[in-house]
């Protein structure tokens, strides 16, 4: 069956509850309300932790800044943001009064002291707002978990609200067990076990992980991927999507002027830019007289330091346009990103979420106030519940998309049609154009369900891969029983082929209005396109010319660092000649003090040899030169040992007489450290030497 099936068995269901319980007013009036809810735009909860940036996406999804925004936590009331043709402010008070506050325009600053109320006075705040971003949704800001008004209404409070939504988009920095535990009581009751489709985590602020510098997307896309394959939050979710919602905000509220101030910071030399980077205090208060600090501190807090830096990278590298820079601005927050999933998960699967909201609501009840005879009632729940296949296909389908299934290439491509990624006809799910034959459309039907039921039996793959094939080739099964009930009624055949014939119709007109459609969109890229043409010639222009300006000043520069550089080399090489000279001066005159030197003391030992000379010859010539006493007694007594005397004497005194050129020169070496002059002493213990003057010198002395 189809989710318009289930939709209707699910409401059904919730008609005869309500009907069993229209004794009890409280809960049948909760019971319709969940009915009347079923008509409306889908209600999608934005909730998570205090300044997690809730009110910032919300501004950024709707593309206005309706939802304030403040440093400090301000939302104490849960607040509707819904679509209506006048702006509208109704305040619910927790005893069921509503209260119109008159407005001309919504103010953000009256919602803020709205928002600020306490939970005791005001129960939820509804804005209505013509807005295109609320036609097809309802956006409900719910206080931060474990904020002051949870803890003081109680968790359950908060999730009663989230209960009453059809999706929820949960916003966290980076998953606590405060998260968890959330998610786990949002999650208890058996529909929302079973059908674990309506959720979607946002990694906001991802512009602040880790140092916060150029990777910082690139490190929370690599933290989603591991949540993903996480089976305790996949449980809950199969989307984990980074989010900047403050770049996202800016860049879909962007005007003229933001543009044309970052144009002109982009214009700036790298040095004055980089300088300008370095910290968001120097973005706000370094001399820029061309953008007062005021416009500066404006812009920083519209974009943030990671959007400022990114908008100036992607204008100097070559974005022409508000809009194509704004463009770029949403692909890089991971906005754009977000949007599509939050369509292709909740607005194009509305039914199937109604449906589950339906089930909820009768689940709810049968369990809060049981009563007898709800035995029926809870006998067709389970099996609505059991039959659903449609969730289990959307579980499924969440699952390949946020790729934690994976199978093979083609196998990927076909699981996704089969499951109703592009229709619910046969046609669609298997592949084959809307005029294909009965017979032909039996045929791939049958290949189909062949390849599928050989995966189901494939060894290598795991349980969660096994549970997504059985799913797949349920789908299968169902197509092909479509088409036998089909051939079995040929009325209902005769319609099929009728429809088939107004489809391709349909089809035809769709194509010839998509053509012209392209046609026009490709006429008007094509003038986007000569227009960015044209921008980026006269940058490029501009760029070549401040080039140029930049080359010849640094060839000046250069001209002039080379006349300086050999400015210096020659005062270098004159201090350097100027210090050789004088090393070369000292040098001689350190040469020409020694040979003074030494010419004074070869002078002071000449006349030191001259006065010993003088002193030995006066010595001499004042000695008796006749014999001593011993020489005297010997030769009176004529002994012969006096005789033998004599003779060692003469012998001794010509060994004297040889040896006396050696000890003359040793006397001169002596001479020189001794005291010279006429009052010269000899030295006692140096024998004294008498030469004797006669010519034969056989007499001598010693």
């Amino acid at each position: 069956m189809s989710t318009e099936a289930l939709l209707e068995r699910a409401k059904g269901l919730l008609m005869r509850t309500m009907t069993f319980y229209r004794d009890d007013p409280r809960t049948s009036t909760w019971l319709r309300d969940r009915l009347e809810r079923l008509d409306q735009p889908l209600r999608i909860a934005v909730s998570g932790r205090v300044k997690s940036g809730k009110s910032t996406l919300i501004n950024a999804l709707i593309g206005t800044d309706l939802a304030p925004t403040d440093a400090e936590e301000r939302t104490q009331v849960t607040t509707f943001y819904q679509y209506g043709p006048e702006p509208k402010i109704l305040v619910h008070t927790p005893h069921g009064a509503v209260q119109n506050v008159p407005v001309s325009t919504l103010d953000s600053a009256t919602i803020r002291d709205l928002q600020h109320w306490r939970p005791d006075e005001v129960s939820r705040l509804v804005i209505e707002s013509p807005t295109p971003g609320l036609q097809a949704i309802t956006l409900i800001e719910t206080p931060g978990v474990a904020s002051a008004a949870v803890q003081e209404t109680g968790r359950s409070a908060l999730a009663q609200i989230l209960s009453e939504s059809d999706a929820v988009l949960y916003l966290t920095r980076y998953p606590r067990q405060t998260d968890l535990q959330f998610l786990q009581s949002v999650n208890e009751l058996q529909t929302a076990r079973c059908v674990p489709i309506n959720t979607i985590v946002a990694f906001s602020r991802a512009d602040e992980t880790g140092d916060g510098g150029a990777d910082a997307l690139a490190a929370a896309e690599r933290i989603a991927d591991r949540y993903r394959a996480d089976p305790t939050l996949s449980a809950f979710a199969q989307h984990f999507i980074p989010v900047v919602g403050l770049l996202g905000q800016a860049s879909s509220t962007m005007t003229e002027d933001d543009f044309k101030i970052l144009a002109y910071l982009a214009r700036l030399s790298d040095t004055d830019r980089d300088t300008l980077l370095l910290s968001a205090e120097r973005f706000v208060k370094a001399g820029l007289e061309a953008v007062p600090s005021e416009i500066r501190q404006r812009l920083l807090e519209r974009f943030g330091h990671y959007g400022i830096a990114r908008s100036l990278d992607l204008l100097r590298g070559g974005v022409g346009t508000a809009q194509q820079l704004q463009q770029e601005l949403l692909e890089t927050s991971g906005l754009t990103t977000l949007q599509e999933t939050l369509h292709s998960q909740f607005v194009e699967r509305q039914d199937a979420l109604r449906a589950r909201s339906a089930l909820l609501a009768v689940d709810m009840v049968l369990r809060a106030n049981p009563r007898p005879g709800v035995q029926q009632l809870l006998g067709e729940f389970e099996r609505v519940l059991t039959n659903a296949h449609e969730w289990n296909e959307l579980r499924v389908l969440s699952a390949l998309d946020a790729g934690q299934i994976r199978f093979a290439r083609p196998l990927q491509a076909e699981a996704k049609r089969l499951l109703g990624a592009s229709g619910h006809s046969p046609h669609a799910r298997l592949g084959l154009d809307e005029t294909a034959m009965v017979a032909d459309v039996a045929d791939e039907a049958t290949a189909t369900l062949s390849r599928w039921r050989e995966q189901a039996v494939n060894p290598m793959l795991d349980r969660a891969h096994r549970d997504a094939v059985r799913t797949v080739l349920r789908s299968a099964e169902r197509v092909i029983l479509h088409q036998i009930q089909t051939q079995g009624n040929p009325q209902q055949a005769a319609q099929a082929q009728a429809q088939q014939q107004a489809r391709a119709a349909q089809a035809q007109a769709q194509a010839e209005r998509a053509r012209q459609a392209a046609e026009a969109e490709q006429a008007r890229r094509a003038a986007e396109a000569e227009q960015a043409r044209q921008a980026a010639e006269a940058e490029q222009a501009r760029q070549a010319a401040e080039a140029e300006q930049a080359r010849q000043a640094a060839e000046a520069e250069r001209a002039r660092q080379a006349a300086e550089a050999e400015r210096a080399r020659q005062v270098a090489e004159a201090e350097q000649a100027r210090q050789a000279e004088q090393a070369r001066q000292a040098a001689e005159a350190e040469q020409a003090r020694q040979a003074a030197e030494a010419e004074r003391a070869r002078q002071e030992q000449a006349a030191a040899h001259t006065r010993q000379g003088e002193g030995s010859t006066s010595a001499r010539s004042t000695d008796t030169p006749g014999k001593t006493p011993a020489t005297q007694f010997l030769q009176q007594n004529d002994h012969p040992t006096g005789r033998r005397a004599l003779r060692e004497v003469g012998t001794s005194t010509g060994r004297r007489r040889r040896a006396e050129p050696e000890q003359a020169e040793s006397r001169t070496r002596s001479a020189v450290s001794q005291p010279t002059g006429s009052h010269a002493k000899p030295d006692p213990d140096e024998p004294s030497h008498y030469v004797d003057p006669t010519p034969s010198g056989r007499h001598s002395r010693g």
